[in-house]
């Protein structure tokens, strides 16, 4: 048998990693992730419980990894539909990201203008922030686009 070219490999290699998707039971998975991570972030600040700042890092983090668990896991029946969806879904959330990102600092540094006249309230928006608003965009652009289909 003939080896493989160069190029030949590293076309196999993209298609397999453009293919690359979680089984459908990773998506429960993730929206355990999630549900609970939440809840209890939501538990602390509702109880008022003091949590160390790791314990609150790891669980940004948590709901992350199962925002990107429910993004990236299988539908039941995976077919070009669905890959067309993902696509136009991955697209409309990255440029409502953009938009968020741009946009949001001029928010808040209006909005503090007006509430806290001696803080200087021009600030970033973080990396939480952004990869929570990008995942949440994908997932709540691709529902509805398969929806309405």
């Amino acid at each position: 048998m003939a080896k493989e070219t160069f190029c030949e490999a590293e076309n196999r290699r993209f298609e397999k990693f453009k293919n690359f998707g979680l089984p459908h039971t990773f998506k429960k998975i993730g929206v355990i992730l999630v549900v609970v991570s939440i809840l209890f972030l939501f538990a602390r600040k509702l109880f008022d419980i003091e949590i160390a700042e790791t314990l609150k890092f790891i669980l940004k983090r948590v709901v992350l990894v199962g925002l990107l668990m429910i993004a990236i896991a299988k539908e039941k029946v995976e077919d070009e539909m669905i890959k067309t969806i993902r696509g136009q879904a991955f697209s409309m959330a990255f440029v409502a990201g953009v938009v968020y990102t741009l946009v949001q600092p001029l928010i808040n540094y209006i909005v503090a203008i007006f509430v806290e006249k001696d803080k200087d309230p021009l600030t970033d928006v973080g990396d939480f922030q952004v990869l929570w608003f990008l995942l949440t965009m994908y997932l709540l652009f691709f529902y509805m686009i398969k929806r309405r289909l």
